[in-house]
């Protein structure tokens, strides 16, 4: 697919309600950008209280009939889709690259998430077979049978990031409409061009207007959905910050709430560690899609002689890390997605200096081409003699830096990787089963990894969080299944 296929301004971006793209009847336009280039590539209406009103009626009005329809009938729609992504995968991973400011590469690792999600949401039949009856339960006569059911629940909101901005709505899309939900999805006003394209691919893949809509704004289009009283549910991924507030204003109204929240991922470098993969390994997990994953390790702790034995050799290959134009095909990371992004990564960065520690690398001297100099970019930065209190190693930067505080220990490393207040992921770099199985058994998080920089659990696996970087009891992924499906109960009893 040929970089022709995007466009250099999308124009106003359309809401997509009951089967079709309409003007939003906005109360205000926003600005999306290419950021590898700092220029407007599409204006991003703030829908009003009107449009999420539309969307509602035309979801619930759908859900009545596409909720009597067989799941195996459902599932059908889901395998067109999944060839439709397929046969648009090229072509969604270069829009996706050119609006988030992931590199190609990236683009096409999101893209073949989705299909995975997909695939994932295609096992629904088996995992539904936790329905179960009992035969004659109680003595007597006549006899009394009694079995629990599954149901789907009706119309649920998808609030979802700028990091991810079709991979995740679609974490929760195919498991809620399989199962006969319908949904409304409200991505972010950074990056909302590769899913409202994405919008037509239900649309060709058959599905009955209304099962998917999407409606695009800021936090008072967010608002206005979790505060409608036919939303039955809010599924979130972003920061802990917002994700408290969506679970406080939506658990308090009586919905169903699953926000999966930000991280302060702990790498703890042993001094057993493997030498060069574990180098390969660190630098690409800090430094890919320039820090803004929250999987992404946000704290490098280095226990005893590790230090001198692996951060020359962090240095020096962080030093290959090429940074520019997201669609170029020799680009290793590129800009950040927006210029406020970049701002507070910075203002982090100078607050860390200013409060003893020394930069190994400054990311904010890296020469960019002139051509891109409009960009959002930030280098890759190292930051050292970092003590565990500063804001940079207790706080999600979301950026390219490396904060690397030292430890004499296993325990202290451990003390130091735990007393973060979130608990998305850890990870230790050790040839040792002795310190891997506890820091597995003792590291306080839902994703443990050893020896991999990313712990990013498949699809058929939960995506569980603990601390601030969870909020709500259902976690993403296989646990959608009890999130968007309710148990009920029937007890028969016939003369």
């Amino acid at each position: 697919m040929s970089l022709k296929c995007l466009s250099e301004n999308y124009g106003k971006l359309l809401n997509y309600i009951d089967g079709e793209y309409v003007e939003a009847d906005y109360v205000g336009l926003l600005k999306s950008y290419d950021p590898g280039i700092g220029r407007v590539i599409a204006e991003v209406p703030v829908s009003s209280s009107r449009d999420v009103e539309v969307a509602v009626s035309s979801a619930l009005e759908a859900f009545k009939k596409w909720a009597q329809i067989p799941i195996i009938e459902r599932m059908r729609y889901l395998i067109r889709l999944r060839s439709l992504i397929e046969e648009k995968s090229e072509e969604l991973a270069l829009m996706i690259a050119q609006n988030v400011g992931k590199t190609i590469r990236e683009g096409r690792g999101e893209v073949q998430r989705t299909i995975e999600a997909v695939d994932s949401a295609l096992g629904l039949p088996h995992l539904f077979m936790s329905v179960r009856k009992l035969m004659n339960v109680a003595g007597g006569d006549p006899e009394i049978d009694m079995e629990m059911v599954r149901e789907p629940l009706g119309v649920f909101a998808i609030i979802s990031p700028f990091n991810f901005p079709v991979m995740i709505p679609m974490w929760f899309i195919p498991m809620a409409i399989t199962l006969g939900n319908t949904v409304i999805v409200k991505p972010s006003e950074l990056d909302p061009v590769p899913i409202t394209y994405f919008m037509k691919l239900f649309k060709d893949a058959g599905y009955p207007n209304g099962v998917v809509n999407l409606v695009n704004g800021d936090a008072s289009t967010s608002q206005h959905l979790i505060e409608h009283k036919d939303i039955v549910g809010v599924a979130f991924v972003g920061s802990s910050s917002v994700a408290e507030k969506i679970y406080s204003a939506a658990s308090s109204r009586g919905k169903r709430v699953l926000c999966q929240a930000g991280a302060k991922n702990p790498v703890v470098l042993m001094p057993d560690a493997t030498p060069d993969q574990s180098v390969e390994n660190i630098v690409t997990g800090f430094f890919d899609m320039a820090g803004q994953r929250c999987l992404a390790p946000g704290l490098l702790i280095t226990v005893g002689e590790a230090y001198d034995k692996f951060v020359e050799m962090i240095v020096n290959r962080v030093r290959r890390i090429k940074v520019g134009y997201q669609l170029l095909k020799d680009t290793d990371v590129g800009p950040l997605a927006s210029q406020k992004g970049r701002h507070k990564v910075v203002g982090m960065i100078e607050k860390a200096l200013e409060e003893g520690a020394e930069t190994l690398i400054d990311g904010r001297e890296y020469k960019i081409d002139e051509k891109y100099q409009s960009g959002f970019y930030l280098g890759p930065t190292i930051l050292d003699n970092v003590s565990p209190d500063m804001e940079i190693a207790r706080e999600e930067v979301f950026g390219p830096v490396m904060p690397i505080v030292r430890a004499s220990s296993f325990e202290e490393a451990l003390e130091i990787a735990n007393s973060r207040m979130y608990g998305n992921t850890g990870t230790i770099y050790t040839s040792s089963g002795k310190y891997a199985r506890e820091f597995a058994r003792r590291m306080n998080a839902g994703n443990i990894a050893v020896n991999m920089a990313v712990a990013q659990p498949n699809q058929f696996f939960p995506f569980p969080g603990r601390k601030k970087s969870f909020y709500g009891v259902l976690h993403g992924q296989t646990d959608a299944l009890d999130f968007f499906t309710d148990r009920k109960v029937i007890m028969q009893r016939w003369w």
